[in-house]
């Protein structure tokens, strides 16, 4: 996990590939940015993931 950047690719369930965008966002530390809603998103899945 990188705390400066994280790319993203949020899920749409009508579109692929290229109509389906792929974010790169910079933490700006900004709250009302994207990367903290994204950070957080994160953050909440890997706490409740399970091993494979």
């Amino acid at each position: 996990m990188d705390r400066a950047l994280c790319v993203v690719q949020p899920y749409l369930p009508q579109s692929r590939g290229v109509d389906s965008p792929t974010f790169v966002i910079k933490d700006n530390t900004a709250a009302e940015e994207l990367f903290p809603v994204f950070d957080q998103v994160f953050r909440d899945m890997w706490e409740r993931s399970k091993p494979v």
